[in-house]
């Protein structure tokens, strides 16, 4: 199973795509669900969500999170908002408590190690905490997504991919592909967890032509 893992709609002020459009782009690309992960809110996801219920193609809710140690994609949380920069500890408590997971997000973008953005001890601390990494972004460049697989693979995380669109050109550049189906966002969880999903480019996976959008 293919979904983008990562994607913001117009819910979020950065991002231009509407979830509509979303929805009949997904499709026609070859993807078989997306995950809309707006920033701090959940209200985008649940919208999308209800579309994608009425067209008949499955859209999971998550959110992207912002902590003292960057971007974090939660997935098994339902909340409507959080603060700005939520505390990761807090963060963690919540999610632990709700059942979901934490994944940062393009962890390594700008070419630079969680080791060496953070410190050792602070990333120790947060690659000891989550349940995967981000390991193929669709806004980094290819060192940055390359030097967070190494990591991942040094510490024995699962590797998810997602396009981080806001525009749907964007849209499905990177992915996630899952050995079995994935109905809702309890199966995600399970799933990404167990470690049966790997991260790809759009152009590794034949099932997904980008320019069949325009088509």
């Amino acid at each position: 199973m293919l979904i983008d893992l990562h994607v913001h709609t117009i819910s979020s002020p950065c991002s231009q795509i509407d979830p509509k459009e979303l929805i009949v782009v997904a499709r026609k690309i070859g993807l078989d669900a997306v995950c809309v992960t707006e920033h701090e809110e959940m209200e985008g996801a649940e919208e999308a969500w209800r579309l994608g219920r009425e067209a008949g193609f499955p859209v999971l809710r998550g959110v992207e999170v912002y902590t003292e140690f960057g971007d974090m994609l939660v997935f098994g949380l339902f909340r409507p908002a959080f603060s700005w920069q939520t505390p990761f500890e807090e963060l963690w408590r919540m999610v632990r408590e709700a059942g979901g997971i934490i994944i940062p997000a393009h962890p390594c973008r700008s070419d630079r190690g969680i080791h060496e953005k953070m410190g050792r001890e602070s990333a120790e601390y947060l690659l000891r905490s989550v349940d995967a990494l981000e390991v193929k972004n669709g806004g980094n460049a290819e060192e940055a997504n390359l030097l967070a697989e190494e990591i991942a693979s040094r510490y024995g995380l699962p590797g998810v991919g997602g396009s981080d669109a806001h525009f749907l050109m964007q849209l499905g550049r990177c992915l996630t592909v899952f050995e079995r189906d994935i109905e809702d966002e309890e199966d995600l969880v399970r799933e990404i967890r167990a470690g049966r999903c790997n991260a790809a480019y759009a152009n590794e996976v034949e099932e997904v032509n980008l320019s069949r959008a325009w088509r």
